[in-house]
């Protein structure tokens, strides 16, 4: 660093030693050079590292073994470039399945937008009709089950009694009577059977629909039963009376008889059992699910439930779509790229070799600028500042270039005590390397239009290191004036006291007295 040297005035001697030689002394030669208006300033002098803008190491996203590299050392790539290629074909796969799922689930998503809400709908008109058929079934019920049960009661009383009426008549011998009262018990007991059969059928449907208990369907079927063996018997008993009766004739009769005895019985038995009224509580049980049912489905309705559908769906299909950019992006990270645009700076993968996410493939710098890093100082540091223009020097290069400090260090180095320095340079031309040492000159302080001399031509006296110099007067008497120091660049320094265009000697002042007469040789 040089050092800058301010020098207060001192008045000029008037000793007799100062005083002019007389006329006719020998000239003393001299050179002299002139006083200049120029710009002169005091600089920190360090020394730093070129490094690159940026360094990036490039790791490949995929593992698998690398099927296309068509970059080499040395080459320039802009970001997004194509470094590398790793095996992609299982991650084509699964790229295909992620649409296939994505567009799945977009269509069940479409489909719930259009009939989740015509579904529920739907829902409340089904449970609207379960409730209506369950209540027809409770009146069917109600109205088939005492009812139907007393009939069949009257049915086999009146079988019953035909029977044995029949069974007298068969003993004492056929009438005319007899005839017709046959027949016309053929007649009823072919009723008594339609009618079984159709309550057959509609107890059937009952049972189907859940309105009636097992034991009242199977009754229905007994009852269907005793209806078709009563119609076979008064056939054959009008047969017997046509024909006249043997004595195996009368025992059928007799068995017959005591069958029909045996379904008036059960009939009685079923009455009192009351069967019909677990029917009713049957029927009116399924009503009362009926109601629930429909409750729920018009709360349902009520509440927008189906927006619940649409949002589940929704939601599977924004899984899925995200699955879908998932393998997209997993098939990209086969194409491995550049991050920055710069230079390769290494490759540590061949052709046909493993691709690992743990093991760096590349390396790239970015040279078009780089930056010289260099270290300060504590004392120093209230001497720079960002933005400060810098000129840097490499042995590589004939001449100096220009730097701007743009980064300083907010803290210090408690070894060194000093501060990091970062001085951005243009490098497009790219002829700084990284690793090139650079000598740097951070200007401090700077002034312009003031007065220089050569600093050879300052002469130090006085216990106090004053400063004073000669000048040649217009008389090329040689005079002694003090000056006032300013900043020092190399050989050139500030002054005060001396004027632009004076002349200063610069050789032969140190013998030369004030006032000798002299010759400028120069």
């Amino acid at each position: 660093m040089t050092t800058v040297f301010v020098i207060g005035c001192q008045r000029e001697s008037t000793s007799p030693s100062n005083r002019s030689i007389e006329t006719g002394t020998s000239a003393k030669p001299v050179e002299v050079i002139e006083a200049k208006q120029g710009e002169i300033r005091s600089e920190l002098n360090l020394s730093g590292t070129v490094n690159a803008k940026a360094k990036v190491t490039i790791f490949p996203k995929v593992a698998g073994q690398i099927i296309n590299l068509p970059v080499e050392v040395g080459q320039k790539v802009t970001k997004g470039d194509l470094l590398a290629v790793v095996e992609y074909e299982e991650l084509e796969l699964n790229l295909r399945q992620a649409k296939a799922s994505y567009r799945a689930a977009k269509a069940v998503y479409q489909q719930a937008q259009q009939l989740a809400k015509t579904q529920v709908e739907s829902q409340v008109v089904q449970a609207q009709a379960g409730l209506s058929a369950a209540e027809i079934s409770l009146q069917q019920v109600r109205d088939l089950s005492e009812t139907r049960t007393k009939s069949q009661i009257q049915q086999a009383e009146a079988g019953l009694a035909s029977l044995r009426a029949n069974l007298e008549k068969i003993k004492r011998g056929a009438r005319e009577e007899d005839h017709k009262q046959a027949e016309a018990s053929v007649n009823q007991a072919k009723a008594n059977l339609i009618s079984a059969e159709n309550n057959s059928e509609r107890m059937q449907q009952l049972f189907q629909d859940g309105a009636i208990s097992l034991q009242s369907f199977e009754n229905a079927e007994t009852q269907l039963d005793i209806s078709k063996a009563q119609y076979q018997m008064t056939l054959e008993q009008q047969k017997l009376i046509k024909k006249g009766a043997q004595e195996e004739d009368i025992e059928a009769m007799e068995a017959q008889v005591q069958q029909a005895k045996a379904a008036l019985d059960l009939a009685r038995a079923s009455s009192e059992t009351k069967s019909w009224e677990k029917d009713i509580a049957l029927a009116e049980s399924q009503i009362e699910a009926a109601k629930a049912g429909f409750k729920t489905a018009q709360l349902a309705l009520d509440i927008g439930s189906w927006e619940v559908e649409i949002i589940s769906t929704e939601t599977r299909m924004i899984q899925a779509q995200t699955a879908l950019d998932l393998a997209k992006k997993r098939l990209d990270d086969a194409s491995i790229r550049a991050s920055i645009s710069g230079v390769i700076s290494a490759r540590n993968l061949d052709l046909g070799g493993m691709a690992a996410s743990t093991t760096p493939v590349f390396e790239i710098v970015e040279m078009d600028q780089v930056k010289v890093i260099v270290n300060v100082i504590e004392s120093d540091l209230n001497k720079i500042e960002l933005g400060r223009q810098v000129t840097i020097e490499v042995d590589a290069l004939s001449e100096a270039v220009e730097g701007q400090i743009s980064q300083i260090s907010p803290t210090l180095d408690l070894a060194s005590r000093s501060v990091k320095v970062e001085i951005r340079v243009d490098n497009r031309n790219v002829q700084l390397k990284p690793g090139m040492f650079a000598k740097v000159r951070i200007p401090v302080d700077v002034r312009e239009n003031v007065v220089l001399i050569p600093r050879s031509a300052l002469i130090e006296s006085g216990e106090d290191g004053a400063a004073s110099v000669f000048t040649v007067d217009a008389a090329n008497k040689g005079q002694r004036r003090l000056v006032q120091l300013g900043l020092i660049q190399n050989d050139v320094v500030e002054v005060g006291g001396i004027k632009v265009g004076e002349k200063v000697i610069v050789a032969g002042q140190f013998s030369l007295k004030a006032g000798e007469l002299v010759k400028i040789v120069n």
